[in-house]
């Protein structure tokens, strides 16, 4: 173990020492530097712990989907279903904020993150994938015990009724399935971009501002996010005969996949890139 934490040090430290020589790039290399050791200490993070931090995250990712839902059923009726859908943008960064600042283990804000230590040699691709299970699946599992737990409770308080689950999440259902994934896939970059600018920043107020900036972009698009995607459909399988098991999965599957493309490869690798391209000429 010691053996390997000298290893991580001496990868983050040639880091260092390549940021340093890259001449006019302080700003940028000093970000990519905290994000990357932001990935190596999420890393370090024991399994059963980083699975519990994804299960609570896909629980509070759920309040984006309550509002969402609540936010429809008042609506309904009164406005055209297209300006409801885009008043969305209003409600949907508010399970972001609770899990980013509340640094649970969030899928698509890792992407990105966990992707850099990988190209920067201090991690291997199956590590990579190992952590990337374990948030995964602990996003899912939280999602759905969100959905069971909203949905029997919801038509009680007169927030919303099945109904409105079953028309959200055939709504997130209705494009095509390469519509979806390149839907995912912009959903994914956004999420990336908005894990490199919250690493530019300390200050909670900007923040915050950028989390409700980068997610109220992604939910005016309607771009499809996994997280939040999971329990929409995975609702609406629940009250619908029109949706099967293997839609909601079909849908995780392209969502997930556009997802990591977005953040992993779009933001990560051309972010890297940039750097050793810039680093390269000055050597």
């Amino acid at each position: 173990m010691e053996t390997e934490n000298k290893k991580q040090e001496d990868h983050q430290k040639e880091l260092e020492k390549k940021s340093n020589e890259v001449k006019g790039g302080n700003e940028y290399s000093e970000i990519l530097s905290r994000v990357i050791h932001e990935g190596e200490e999420i890393f370090k993070v024991k399994n059963k712990a980083m699975f519990l931090s994804a299960l609570i995250a896909g629980l509070e990712i759920g309040f984006s989907y309550f509002l969402i839902c609540a936010l429809y059923f008042l609506l309904n009726g009164t406005l055209d279903a297209n300006i409801i859908f885009k008043l969305f943008s209003v409600v949907y960064p508010v399970g972001f904020i609770l899990v980013i600042l509340g640094k649970s283990a969030l899928f698509t804000e890792q992407t990105s993150v966990l992707a850099l230590p990988v190209l920067n040699g201090q991690r291997s691709v199956w590590e990579l994938f190992r952590i990337w299970g374990l948030v995964i699946l602990g996003n899912v599992l939280g999602g759905i015990i969100f959905a069971l737990f909203i949905g029997l409770l919801a038509p009680h308080l007169n927030l919303f009724t099945e109904e409105t689950m079953v028309e959200i999440g055939s709504h997130v259902l209705s494009e095509d399935s390469w519509v979806l994934l390149l839907s995912a896939i912009v959903a994914g970059w956004l999420m990336g971009l908005l894990t490199w600018l919250l690493n530019s920043t300390m200050n909670s107020l900007t923040r915050v501002v950028l989390i409700i900036m980068i997610t109220g972009v992604i939910g005016f698009g309607g771009f499809h996010h996994s997280i939040v995607g999971n329990i929409e459909v995975f609702g609406a399988f629940l009250h619908s005969d029109s949706i099967s098991f293997l839609d909601y999965l079909w849908f995780l599957f392209l969502a997930l996949l556009g997802n990591g493309i977005g953040g992993a490869v779009v933001v990560g690798l051309f972010k890297y890139r940039i750097f050793e391209s810039n680093y390269e000429e000055t050597v």
